[in-house]
């Protein structure tokens, strides 16, 4: 079986699904491969890596948003080598490149806050910050999202949903191979918006549109103050 998906695309974009179908992130392949379709954009979908704490290339194991997992043989081959590419056949002809980490999280997290949740959007938000994303162009995001109606927060400070921690796959292209032109978010899912196939594909166009309008845009000024989580 295939357990990594390609797709070549034509914008500056990479669409990364490093779990892609285990437990609380099933349907994420989904997801990430209707937005690249959608918008012409590449893509790296793992569909056959079991998240584990190990790296066992014969039983399928690894965790796919773990740098250090991403540096083993066959896993690096599979997941980090083809993302590398995308990025700099990008960087030769735009100014800047955008790695959106499509993850899920349980549904769990909707009551904890309290109030209707969506996604979390995590961009290195810590002690120190290690901004993966320009905070203008979050903001858009967020705005964006929000005016779909869709119930997006922001990942806090030293929450688990940052994006900061350097093992991270968000922090690729900041605490590994630094590059400014890279720009880098983490948008974690709640099993609500894409617990059916109906959901996911609703979920992908809002995304979709987001993106890539995102990246035609020069800059955005807002002055609201977003949740966070």
């Amino acid at each position: 079986m295939q357990r990594v998906k390609t797709i070549d695309g034509k914008l500056p974009i990479i669409i990364f699904a490093p779990h892609g179908f285990n437990g609380n992130d099933a349907n994420t392949s989904l997801i990430a491969e209707s937005i690249a379709m959608q918008i012409k954009a590449n893509a790296v979908i793992n569909l056959g890596w079991e998240r584990s704490d190990i790296v066992d290339c014969i039983n399928d194991k690894a965790d796919c948003n773990n740098v250090h997992h991403c540096h083993q043989d066959v896993v690096k081959e599979e997941i980090l080598d083809p993302l590398m590419r995308y990025v700099q056949k990008a960087k030769s002809t735009n100014n800047f490149v955008y790695i959106f980490n499509i993850h899920g999280m349980s549904d769990h997290h909707r009551i904890v806050v309290k109030d209707k949740l969506d996604l979390v959007i995590g961009f290195g938000e810590g002690d120190p910050p290690s901004l993966s994303m320009d905070v203008w162009r979050k903001n858009y995001m967020m705005s964006r999202l929000i005016g779909f109606g869709i119930n997006a927060y922001e990942g806090k400070s030293g929450g688990k949903f940052s994006g900061w921690a350097k093992s991270n796959m968000n922090q690729l292209f900041r605490k590994w191979y630094p590059e400014p032109k890279v720009q880098s978010i983490q948008i974690e899912l709640t099993h609500e918006i894409r617990n059916t196939k109906t959901r996911c594909l609703l979920t992908a166009d809002y995304l979709a549109t987001v993106i890539e309008d995102l990246i035609s845009t020069a800059s955005f000024s807002s002055m609201t103050t977003f949740k966070t989580y």
